[in-house]
């Protein structure tokens, strides 16, 4: 006698509730297997306070009650054989819960800022010599960020995300082309990656990381962070398309390369709230801000000297305000912050003047070049820097008879 529909459909039923039990089962443990991979292998507790002043603490807890979540995101080039690891990115990430947005905030790596126990030099030296930790109560310090969380990741990590995803869609200049070529090369040694020209084209991970890495031509610098921000805007749109399963592979394809000091319970906190922002707009700006920096040689070494004023001014305005980066309020010298657009430039060769500057030897750290020996582009930077000390009489001359003066 056949079975009655009742009993197939009962059957069924079963069948789907052992599918969810199992599919529920999976997920349980894979949260439970990430939470003691994140509590075991990626966080790092502080050895410091980060942020030292009270004002400063209260001031960081204040904003976290309006919804405010600021994590220091920063990128590391960690190469084998070499204790201590340089960071070629510096990003403020912002979770701006009051107006769901996400803030990136370019932090340059020139910036000349003194450094606790270390003098002044370049603000990317204070991971060199303290770590993330040291990089935080730099920034904190100097620009009165109140950051108190960081996320570490090993340039790895970011190559295995862009192809985890699928690759980025991204126009290449003319002028890029062969940086691009020249740090794929630096990298695997072989051509099969290079690319054949310029123009809109789909990158994998080791293309869009060289990419990101481009300084020495275009705005230099300047436009490197704007790179580095596009693409990581780009990520975070293809994050949103993705499912659930797919987004949990991505993450723990990376966390063998994160490192951090959120503690593992807030950490799962703050990914659900990002995950709660997937539809939330993306925006970006640079520190410093036009018009708030000169541009100076020191000791044989290019660095950005901040005003530090008008760059904590901006900063503040950026984090804490409802708006756009670029409403019509901002002051004028937030108005011109983005470079991506301007005329291209060949910047190779070129060497910026070098200024006579007198400062006190015991204020002043020379800057470590030993952080930046191992990539091409640096030992071009030590050629200029002889050149530069050896006309630096001549280049003062010039700059007296124009009437040119500099300050620290």
């Amino acid at each position: 006698m056949g079975r009655t529909n009742k009993e197939k459909h009962a059957k069924k039923s079963r069948k789907y509730t052992y599918i969810l039990i199992a599919v529920l089962s999976a997920v349980a443990i894979g949260f439970f297997w990430a939470f003691q991979y994140v509590k075991n292998k990626i966080y790092v507790p502080n050895k410091t306070d980060i942020i030292t002043d009270k004002f400063g603490k209260e001031k960081a807890e204040m904003a976290e009650e309006k919804g405010i979540i600021n994590v220091m995101l920063i990128g590391v080039d960690a190469r084998e054989g070499e204790e201590k690891s340089r960071t070629d990115s510096i990003i403020l990430g912002t979770l701006d819960g009051q107006n769901r947005k996400i803030k990136l905030t370019s932090i340059m790596r020139d910036l000349y800022v003194p450094i606790e126990g270390y003098g002044q030099s370049r603000i990317n030296e204070s991971y060199f010599d303290g770590g993330p930790e040291l990089l935080l109560k730099t920034v904190n310090n100097v620009f009165n960020a109140n950051v108190s969380y960081y996320v570490s990741v090993d340039f790895k990590a970011f190559q295995e995300v862009v192809d985890k995803l699928g690759g980025v869609d991204l126009e290449v200049k003319p002028y890029e082309v062969n940086e691009i070529n020249k740090f794929i090369k630096e990298v695997n040694g072989r051509n099969a990656d290079l690319l054949k020209g310029a123009g809109v084209q789909h990158l994998n991970g080791q293309q869009t990381l060289s990419y990101c890495r481009i300084r020495k031509v275009g705005n230099s610098d300047f436009e490197r962070t704007e790179r580095q921000r596009k693409v990581l805007s780009l990520l975070v749109e293809k994050m949103r398309k993705i499912n659930f399963v797919k987004l949990t592979e991505v993450i723990s394809s990376i966390l063998p390369y994160v490192k951090t000091n959120i503690p593992t319970s807030k950490l799962m906190n703050l990914c659900y709230t990002a995950y709660k922002y997937s539809s939330a707009p993306v925006e970006s700006i640079r520190i410093p801000v036009d018009g708030a920096f000169k541009g100076m040689n020191i000791y044989g070494a290019d660095v950005l000297v901040p005003d530090v004023e008008k760059n904590v001014a901006a900063l503040e305005h950026f984090i804490f305000s409802s708006g756009s980066g670029l409403a019509s309020d901002v002051p004028a010298y937030m108005a011109n912050n983005f470079h991506s657009k301007d005329v291209a430039i060949d910047k190779r060769g070129q060497r910026r003047s070098t200024v006579n500057i007198v400062i006190p030897p015991d204020a002043v750290r020379i800057p470590n070049t030993k952080t930046e020996t191992n990539n091409e582009e640096d030992k071009t930077d030590k050629k200029d820097n002889k050149d530069e000390t050896k006309n630096e009489e001549k280049d003062s001359s010039e700059e007296e008879n124009t009437g040119e003066t500099a300050t620290p």
